[in-house]
C-alpha cells in the first residue's frame, strides 16, 4: 500500500540521518516525494493520517519535518506529549527536559534504592521508613527481624536496606547472606561456617579459615529462615549480639571484634519459635504484608515490573491481553510475590514457543488456560482495576527507559469527581500545617460548604458508564425519591451516577486518615444526615461493599439540593439579615460578596468606621429594621459593645433577635448557606450554629440573661490576679455578686477577642477587665490596678458591673463598699499582691522616700496618702522590673513639661533606680506627682 511505502521511506530516512540530542534532522515531503515518486498531495495526505494513527510526529515549520514517533521513542527513551509541534526547538526542548528527568530519577535511585520497591509509599512505606531509621540508628544501628508468609519480599528489602545504607554513607560495606536451614542440624558446623575456624581445630582443619560473622565486619549479615536454628543455635549468637565479639572454633584464647548489622528472617510466629532470650537481643520486628494485603495497584505494578524484566531479558516487546493482566491480579498466589514472579515467567516462555518459528519483535501473554470466575472479585476492585488497565491491553517496550512503571499504567486521572477531588486537595494543604484534627475538620467542612455554594452539583459528568452500571444506580436513584418524596432531575442523575462511581475508586485509594478525619464533618441538618446515612447503606447493601462515612457528606449536600428546589421550602422574607463591623468598609465587603455568591439581596451591612460611636452605629441598625418592617432578625456582629445590639434591638422592637458575634467572612457564609437553603426558623438555626462552634443566642424580646463576666488578668500570672479576685470578694457584700462571674486569666488569654470570648459563657455578658496591663480590645472596659487601688477604685467598679449611680439608692451602696474597702485596706494586703519584691523591704524603703519628699517640700504627711503612696509605687516598681521595655509609646513626655516638685521626687526615687536597676519614666513621675499633691484622699 502507499502509506506503508510512505511510512517505510520515513524508516529508511532515520537509518540514513541518524536521530541525536544534537543531530535532530526531519524528513521533508520533498525528499519522500523524489524517493517514492508519489505525488506531493499524495504524500501530504498520508502522513497526516501517519499523524492521527500516532505513528509520525509532525512539525509544523517551514518548510514541515516529519519523524517517526517509534524512532524517536526508541532513541530518547521518550513518547512525545503531542503528535505535532509548533517548531523543531520546542520538540527539541521537550527531548531535553525528558532527559534531565532521566538523569534525575537514575540519581535518586542510586539516592534511595527503596525507591525502585513496589509500595514504597503504599503498603512498605511505614516499614521501611522503620528499616531505615534502625540502620542509621547510632552508633551502630538496630538488629532486625523481618516476619512475613514466604515470597513476600523479605530478602529484597534486606538487599535494599543494604544499598540505601551505602548510598547515605557514601562508602561500600559487605552483606552476607546465609540461609539458617542449610546446616540448622549440625551445630558443630554451624559454629564453623559461622565463626571460621583455627588450623588444626578438627580433622581436616588444614589451613585458618574466615567465617561469615569476619567477612561481614563492618557491614550487613542477613540470616534467612532464622527460625530453623536451634536452641542451642541461636545461644552461638548471643555473645556476638551482646558484645560484638566472637571467637573461632579451637581459638577460644582469642577475641575478634565485629561491628555488624543484623538482619533476621523468618516465616514463623516469633513467640512459638524463637528463645525470649533471643528475641529480646533483636529491638526491631517488621511483619512484611502478603501479596493478598497489598493494594490492586501494587499488585498491577508487581505484574508489570516482572513483564518489563522479561521483556529486556528476552529482548522482545511484550503485549499484555487485559484479560490476562486481570486473571494474574486476582488470582491466588499462596507463595506470594516469589510464586507471582515465577508464573509470570513461565507465561512469557510459553509465548516465546509460540512465536519461536515466527520472526517477530513482540510477544502477546493472552488469558493463561485457568479460568477463574469473576464473580469472586469485589465490585470495589474490579472498579480500581479498570482505572489502571485500559481495555486495549500494554504493550511494553524492551528498549523504552521507563522511569517509572506507572508509566505503563493508565493513569490519566479519569477520575474528575470534584466532591473527591476538592476535599484530597484540602486534605493534603492541611497535612502540611500543624493544626489540631479539631480544627482541621472545621477547615474542611468550610472548604465542603464552599464547593456547595460553587455548585457541586452543576458539572456535567463526563465518565463513560455502562449500561449495567446505570441500571443498578436508577435503582438507588428510586430509592432517594421514595425516601426524599422530591423527584430527581435528570441532570442531578447524571451527577449521582458519576460520583457513585468515583466513589467505589476512592474508597480503595485514599489514606485510611483522610476517611477518619472527613468522617466528623456534619452539614447542619439531623434528618437530612440521617438520611444521607440511610441512602449510604442501601448503596452498600445495593453493590455488595463498604464505603466510608464521608459518603454520608455527599449524600447530605445532594438531599440539600434537591430541598433547595423545591417550593416547599422558602424562606421568610421578614427575617432580617444584618451585619455590623468595625471599619470603614469590612461589613459591606461582606455583604457585597456574599449577596453575588449566593444571588441574592437579603443581607444589609452597617460598617463603624474608627470616629463613630457605638450609639451613632446602633441607630443605623435600628434605621434598617424599621424600614424593612422586619419581624425578626439575624444580627452577626464581629467584636466588642456590638455583642450587646441584640438585646437592646430586641427589647426595642419586641422581637426575636438571633445574636452571632464574631462574625468573619467564612462564618457569614455558613449562615448565608443556611438561611437560604435550609431554614430561617432561629430554634433550627441555634443547634446548628452551636454545632458548628460559632458563638449564637437568641435573644427572645428583651429576655436576654443577664449574667455579668468580670476578667482579672496581670502580667505576673494568676497569682496576682487570684488576689486581686480575693480583695473583691472580701469588699463586696454577696448580693452584689449573685450574677457575677470573677474569672481570673493569664495576659496572653486576652491577646485577641476570639480567645478572649472562648471563656465568656453565651448567656454572659463580659462587663469588663481589671488588671496591670490594658488591653487593646476595643469597647471592653478596663480598670487597671493602679486605678483600683485608687480613692476612684470601687466607684469604677460599679460603673463596670452596670449601677446606675445617678440613682440614690445605689449612691448609698457605693458609700457603704467604699468605706469597707478605705478601712480594710492595709499594707499587709496590698503589698500581698507583689510576686517579686519583698514587701517589708519596699514598705520600709518607700515609706522613707514619702518622709523625705514631704520633708523637702514642706508637705504634711498624711497616713492615706502614705498607704496609697505605697500600693502604687510597690506595684509600679515591680512592674517596671518585670517588664521594663512595656509601653514605650506612652513615656513620651519630657522632664521640662513637669512642674518643678517633679524634680524633688525623682531625686527621691535615684536610690530605687539604683538597687533595682529599673529606670522611672517622666510619665510615672507625673502619676506619683499627682497623687501626693492633687488627688483628695
Amino acid at each position: 500500500m502507499r502509506i506503508d511505502d510512505i511510512f517505510e521511506c520515513l524508516t529508511q530516512f532515520h537509518q540514513e540521518y541518524p536521530l541525536g540530542s544534537k543531530t535532530l534532522v526531519g524528513c521533508t515531503v520533498k525528499e519522500i516525494c523524489l524517493k517514492t515518486g508519489y505525488t506531493r498531495t499524495a504524500v501530504s495526505e498520508d502522513l497526516t493520517k501517519l499523524t492521527r494513527e500516532q505513528k509520525v510526529v509532525k512539525i509544523k515549520s517551514r518548510p514541515v519535518l516529519y519523524f517517526s514517533r517509534e524512532e524517536l521513542e526508541r532513541v530518547f527513551l521518550h513518547a512525545p506529549q503531542v503528535d505535532e509541534y509548533k517548531s523543531l526547538e520546542t520538540l527539541q526542548q521537550e527531548l531535553a527536559q525528558a532527559a534531565e528527568r532521566q538523569q534525575r530519577h537514575l540519581r535518586d535511585s542510586k539516592l534511595n534504592p527503596f525507591s525502585k520497591v513496589i509500595g514504597h509509599d503504599g503498603s512498605l512505606k511505614d516499614c521501611i521508613k522503620k528499616l531505615k531509621a534502625a540502620v542509621l540508628y547510632p552508633p551502630k544501628g538496630l538488629n532486625i527481624m523481618l516476619t512475613g508468609e514466604s515470597g513476600v519480599g523479605k530478602t529484597l528489602l534486606a538487599e535494599h536496606l543494604h544499598q540505601f545504607y551505602e548510598a547515605k554513607t557514601q562508602q561500600k560495606v559487605p552483606f552476607i547472606y546465609f540461609n539458617c536451614a542449610e546446616y540448622f542440624n549440625n551445630p558443630e558446623l554451624l559454629t564453623s561456617h559461622l565463626f571460621g575456624y583455627k588450623k588444626g581445630s578438627f580433622t581436616g582443619a588444614d589451613n585458618d579459615h574466615q567465617g561469615l560473622v569476619e567477612l561481614a565486619d563492618g557491614g550487613f549479615f542477613f540470616l534467612d529462615e532464622v527460625h530453623r536454628l536451634t536452641s542451642e543455635g541461636q545461644e552461638k549468637l548471643f555473645t556476638l549480639l551482646d558484645k560484638g565479639y566472637f571467637t573461632r572454633m579451637g581459638e577460644a584464647e582469642k577475641q575478634r571484634h565485629v561491628a555488624i548489622k543484623f538482619i533476621f528472617a523468618t516465616t514463623e510466629e516469633l513467640e512459638k519459635t524463637f528463645l525470649k532470650t533471643f528475641l529480646r537481643r533483636i529491638p526491631v520486628t517488621l511483619a512484611i504484608p502478603s501479596l493478598e494485603e497489598r493494594s490492586i495497584k501494587e499488585k498491577i505494578q508487581l505484574i508489570l515490573t516482572f513483564f518489563l524484566e522479561e521483556s529486556q531479558g528476552i529482548q522482545k516487546d511484550l503485549f499484555l491481553s487485559y484479560d490476562a493482566l486481570k486473571h494474574l491480579t486476582f488470582s491466588n498466589y499462596r507463595a506470594n510475590v516469589g510464586e507471582l514472579k515465577s508464573e509470570i515467567q513461565f507465561i512469557c516462555a510459553q509465548a516465546y514457543l509460540d512465536a519461536i518459528d515466527i520472526e517477530t519483535t513482540r510477544l502477546s501473554v493472552e488469558l493463561p488456560s485457568e479460568n477463574f470466575d469473576e464473580n469472586d472479585v469485589n465490585t470495589k476492585d474490579l472498579v480500581v482495576f479498570n482505572e489502571f488497565v485500559p481495555s486495549k491491553g500494554i504493550t511494553i517496550h524492551y528498549d523504552y527507559f521507563y522511569s517509572s512503571i506507572d508509566q505503563l499504567m493508565k493513569i490519566e486521572d479519569k477520575q474528575n469527581d470534584r466532591f473527591y477531588n476538592f476535599l484530597l486537595k484540602e486534605y493534603a494543604d492541611l497535612k502540611k500545617v500543624n493544626i489540631s484534627a479539631k480544627d482541621a475538620v472545621a477547615m474542611m467542612q468550610n472548604k465542603v460548604d464552599q464547593l456547595y455554594d460553587m455548585d457541586l452539583f452543576n458539572q456535567p459528568s463526563e465518565e463513560l458508564l455502562d449500561e449495567q452500571f446505570y441500571l443498578q444506580v436508577n435503582e438507588v436513584l428510586q430509592y432517594i425519591e421514595q425516601e426524599v418524596a422530591i423527584f430527581v432531575p435528570d441532570k442531578l442523575k447524571d451527577v449521582l451516577a458519576a460520583h457513585v462511581y468515583s466513589s467505589i475508586f476512592y474508597s480503595a485509594q485514599i489514606n485510611q486518615d483522610f476517611f477518619d478525619l472527613t468522617k466528623n464533618m456534619f452539614s447542619g441538618k439531623i434528618e437530612n444526615y440521617q438520611l444521607a446515612e440511610r441512602i449510604v447503606r442501601f448503596i452498600e447493601q445495593h453493590f455488595g461493599l463498604q464505603l466510608p462515612n464521608t459518603e454520608i457528606i455527599f449524600y447530605d449536600l445532594f438531599i440539600r439540593r434537591l430541598k433547595s428546589n423545591d417550593r416547599r421550602y422558602e424562606l421568610d422574607e421578614k427575617c432580617g439579615i444584618i451585619v455590623v463591623a468595625h471599619g470603614s468598609a469590612t461589613a459591606s465587603s461582606m455583604v457585597e460578596y456574599t449577596n453575588v455568591l449566593f444571588s441574592t439581596s437579603l443581607m444589609r451591612s452597617v460598617n463603624m468606621p474608627i470616629n463613630q460611636s457605638v450609639e451613632e452605629t446602633l441607630d443605623k441598625v435600628r434605621f434598617l429594621v424599621q424600614k424593612n418592617q422586619y419581624s425578626k432578625l439575624i444580627l452577626m456582629v464581629d467584636i466588642g459593645s456590638l455583642v450587646y445590639f441584640g438585646n437592646v434591638l430586641s427589647k426595642e422592637f419586641q422581637m426575636e433577635v438571633l445574636l452571632i458575634s464574631n462574625i468573619n467572612l467564612l462564618s457569614l457564609l455558613e449562615v448565608a448557606r443556611e438561611v437560604i437553603y435550609d431554614s430561617t426558623d432561629f430554634d433550627y438555626l441555634l443547634p446548628v450554629l452551636k454545632e458548628k462552634n460559632h458563638k449564637a443566642l437568641i435573644c427572645r424580646k428583651g429576655n436576654f440573661e443577664d449574667s455579668k463576666v468580670l476578667i482579672i488578668s496581670c502580667l505576673t500570672g494568676l497569682g496576682t490576679a487570684l488576689k486581686i479576685e480575693r480583695l473583691l470578694l472580701n469588699t463586696f457584700p454577696q448580693e452584689l455578686l449573685t450574677n457575677v462571674r470573677i474569672m481570673t486569666l493569664e495576659k496572653k488569654e486576652l491577646e485577641d477577642i476570639e480567645r478572649l470570648h472562648s471563656f465568656v459563657h453565651e448567656d454572659e455578658k463580659l462587663v469588663g477587665i481589671i488588671g496591670t496591663v490594658k488591653t487593646e480590645i476595643p469597647d471592653i472596659p478596663f480598670v487597671s490596678l493602679d486605678n483600683l487601688l485608687s480613692d476612684q477604685g470601687i466607684k469604677l467598679v460599679f460603673q463596670m458591673l452596670g449601677f446606675d449611680l445617678t440613682q440614690e439608692k445605689n449612691q448609698a451602696v457605693l458609700q457603704k463598699v467604699s468605706a469597707k474597702y478605705i478601712q480594710g485596706l492595709s499594707i499587709e494586703a496590698i503589698t500581698d499582691l507583689l510576686t517579686i519584691l519583698n514587701p517589708k523591704s519596699i514598705t520600709i524603703e518607700l515609706s522613707k522616700i514619702y518622709s523625705d519628699i514631704c520633708l523637702q517640700t514642706k508637705t504634711k504627711s498624711d497616713e492615706k496618702r502614705l498607704l496609697r503612696f505605697i500600693i502604687h509605687c510597690a506595684c509600679m516598681i515591680e512592674r517596671q522590673i518585670q517588664h521594663p521595655e512595656y509601653d514605650h509609646t506612652s513615656y513620651e513626655l519630657s522632664y521640662r513639661e513637669l512642674p518643678e516638685m517633679a524634680s524633688v521626687i525623682k531625686m527621691a526615687f535615684r536610690p530605687i533606680e539604683v538597687s533595682y536597676n529599673v529606670i522611672i519614666p517622666p510619665l510615672e513621675m507625673k502619676y506619683i506627682y499627682e497623687l501626693l499633691f492633687e488627688v483628695n484622699v
